[in-house]
């Protein structure tokens, strides 16, 4: 039987995508990595699929975009991810090219590189939102030749671009106004899982304003980030309620403003993202604004240059989106939305 890339690649020590590089003629590839891989492919005898290798050096002019099925946009057209897509979606038909949108599942999210949507001849290359996707998936996805960009997550590790909110700095300066501007001391921070880097990076900002004013910090964290991990979150903070809560996204700030609902000494309640539900709540969410529609263009942008340049040098860069402050009145202010300067 023939040998495989991936045998190739192994017994040279390299990864697929090196092996690759090296077996189909392209350059930015180390010397010792070269001789290491055609020694291997010598030793083997390997031989090329041609049509495989011709059928994914075919272009598509289509982009599949993944979406984990826990972040899936049921919300409609004001949901963070719905705005993300739209945004790429814009980007990549004004460039002539498809959108090949792709909800992923549990099972699935485990093996990205073997999907069909991503498989030979399907696309041309993947956008990959959200940070529900393992990280060791990504990096066979990306070790499959395939180019792709990360959209609200990134994985130095892996080595590909990433689009990212201006998150921590946005997150200090929320909790700074209500430290400042309300007065509070007693703030907790409603977050989701650590490893999610927005996560991280939000509660990173809430921690650092309250540290600059010598508070308290107090996290507490969910499986995962929804409405209904907002108001179980919430729940555990009823009998002994803080003065206020700082959520790192609008589905949880919505659902500790239900599980406070009622009570006389609710809390203050900040959220991020700017949600259409942000401003329809009881009362109005105060939130962090973020550009969705410009994180999908960018991305979308930054994987047709890879496309179009296979062989230009590695050089991965997280992208920031600015975020900015929508003051509403959930915070205590009153009056209509204003940005905080």
């Amino acid at each position: 039987m023939p040998a495989s890339l991936s045998e190739v690649a192994l017994r040279a020590g390299v990864s697929e995508a090196t092996a690759s590089r090296v077996l189909n003629g392209r350059r930015y590839v180390s010397a010792r990595a070269r001789a290491s891989v055609e020694s291997a492919a010598r030793d083997l005898a390997y031989v090329p699929h041609h049509a495989a290798r011709e059928l994914s050096m075919a272009r598509t002019a289509t982009v599949a975009l993944l979406v984990h099925h826990e972040q899936y946009p049921v919300g409609g057209e004001g949901t963070f991810s719905s705005r993300v897509i739209h945004g790429a979606m814009r980007s990549l038909h004004a460039a002539g090219q498809d959108l090949l949108y792709v909800v992923v599942d549990d099972e699935e999210a485990l093996r990205l590189s073997t999907l069909p949507a991503v498989h030979l001849g399907r696309s041309d290359g993947a956008l990959v939102l959200g940070p529900a996707f393992p990280r060791e998936s990504v990096a066979r996805l990306y070790a499959a030749g395939r180019p792709i960009v990360l959209i609200d997550n990134r994985l130095p590790s892996v080595g590909v671009d990433s689009v990212m909110a201006d998150n921590r700095p946005a997150v200090e300066q929320l909790t700074t106004h209500l430290i400042a501007h309300h007065g509070h001391r007693r703030i907790a921070c409603l977050a989701g899982p650590m490893a999610w880097p927005s996560t991280a990076e939000r509660v990173q900002g809430y921690g650092a304003a309250m540290n600059a004013h010598g508070l308290e910090v107090r996290v507490l964290h969910a499986r995962e980030a929804t409405i209904r991990d907002g108001a179980t979150l919430a729940g555990r903070l009823l009998d002994d309620p803080p003065e206020a809560i700082v959520a790192v996204n609008d589905a949880m700030a919505v659902g500790a403003l239900h599980r406070f609902r009622g009570v006389p000494t609710r809390p203050a309640i900040v959220g991020f993202d700017d949600i259409s539900w942000a401003r329809l709540t009881d009362p109005p969410l105060t939130t962090v604004a973020v550009d969705a529609g410009a994180m999908g263009a960018l991305a979308a942008s930054l994987l047709l240059a890879r496309i179009a340049q296979p062989e230009m040098p590695e050089s991965p860069r997280v992208h920031r989106i600015p975020a900015v402050i929508r003051v509403r009145a959930s915070c205590g202010c009153a009056g209509t939305a204003t940005e905080v300067p």
